[in-house]
């Protein structure tokens, strides 16, 4: 194979990957245009604080398993459906307080059922991403996702009319429901002879990779979070909208190195600094795009206005993204998950404390400031003490 041939085909490879992973957060993108522009922001805002809240479960449920995973398929390519399942099986007893939690949620009262209901078919649906990104079977996710948001939207444009919060959250579990049994058709027809075993060690070898995921998110997500608490829902609704743009930036972050992540464990540490500096410098031209073009759709098509001093923040957010996952996959590389978990830990700590009275105060501008703080000084820790290491 010519040396053009090989990049057409890693081109190709990136791109198929990236567009499965946009389909799905785009889906939420549009869900809260419709919503929005043909119901009410208010409404918007109501399932924000849900899709935060049931976030959090999964994040729980997941338990570091897409990174294990694809790491231990690696290793043993022969038992790869039965180590999936295996994890699976394992992670389900997390259902369990999960369960109990949320009927502890005031914001859940009256609809825990559906709630629950929701939880546990995107549990399962997330599950078979790393089966997805380790055989590369990107097309198939794209059109299943296509599939999924099709329905949702149909669903939500012919009841517009009437559309409440309970009637979202049926629909969606509808859809997801759906998701569900064609991604079943497809990934289990090649599990043969998969013994049903009960392996709670899973959980403690997803440990090193669960750990710095959930300090992680935490670190990224923890304006939101205070968002939910000071916000009133239109308040929600915007930020909402305005990070789920800052989220597709995000996710492109990774488009490059995630289906070739176990080439790059092998990469030497020159090829790797290499690497970083480039992304790093493309970064700045990414950021300018990206918020070019999210002004012109948030101000243009959802007609929601914000200030040049967020607008200013979501860029200084972006500019980091493509060092951040190269930074955090070296990490992976070294055995060095407890090292980005400590930290983490020490910048979620400041964010804690600071995002408090930003938010409570500076409302929207407060949020992104702990946003792109965060940011950069994870970024920024990561570099400092990986350099000193080398």
């Amino acid at each position: 194979m010519s040396k053009k041939s090989k990049h057409i085909r890693r081109l190709k490879t990136i791109s198929l990957f990236g567009v499965s992973q946009l389909t799905s957060v785009l889906s939420i993108v549009i869900l809260s245009l419709i919503i929005i522009r043909f119901h009410s922001a208010e409404l918007w805002g109501q399932y924000a604080e849900v899709l935060i809240w049931t976030n959090v479960f999964l994040l729980f449920l997941s338990f570091g398993n897409n990174d294990y995973l694809l790491k231990s398929f690696s290793k043993k390519p022969s038992t790869i459906n039965q180590k999936w399942l295996n994890n699976l099986i394992a992670r389900s007893i997390l259902l369990v307080p999960s369960m109990i939690l949320i009927y502890f949620i005031p914001f859940f009262k009256g609809i825990e059922p559906l709630i629950f209901t929701l939880i546990i078919l995107q549990f399962i649906n997330q599950s078979f991403k790393s089966l997805i990104v380790y055989h590369r079977k990107f097309q198939l996710n794209i059109i299943i996702e296509l599939l999924f948001l099709s329905l949702l939207l149909s669903q939500v444009i012919l009841k517009i009319e009437y559309l409440s919060l309970i009637i979202i959250i049926k629909i969606i579990c509808f859809v997801h429901f759906i998701k569900l049994i064609v991604f079943s058709i497809f990934l289990f027809k090649d599990f043969k002879q998969i013994k049903l075993l009960v392996q709670f060690s899973e959980l403690k070898k997803s440990l090193p990779f669960f750990i710095p995921l959930i300090i992680g998110t935490f670190r990224s997500k923890i304006d939101t979070y205070y968002g939910a608490h000071f916000f009133n829902p239109i308040q929600l609704s915007k930020y909402q909208v305005l990070i789920s743009f800052l989220a597709l930036a995000q996710m492109s972050s990774a488009f490059a190195i995630t289906p070739y992540l176990k080439n790059f464990y092998r990469l030497k540490n020159e090829s790797v600094s290499k690497i970083q500096k480039q992304f790093f410098i493309y970064g700045w031209i990414y950021a300018i795009i990206v918020i070019f073009v999210t002004f012109i759709i948030l101000s243009k098509v959802y007609q929601l206005a914000y200030s040049p001093i967020q607008y200013s923040l979501a860029f200084i957010f972006i500019i980091p993204l493509f060092l951040h996952t190269l930074l955090v996959s070296e990490y992976y590389k070294k055995e060095q998950q407890y090292r980005i978990a400590l930290l983490t830990s020490i910048i979620v700590s400041i964010q804690v404390f600071i995002g408090y009275y930003l938010i409570k105060n500076w409302s929207l501008d407060g949020a992104l400031l702990v946003k792109a703080f965060g940011q950069w000084c994870i970024v920024i820790l990561l570099w400092v003490w990986i350099k000193r290491r080398k």
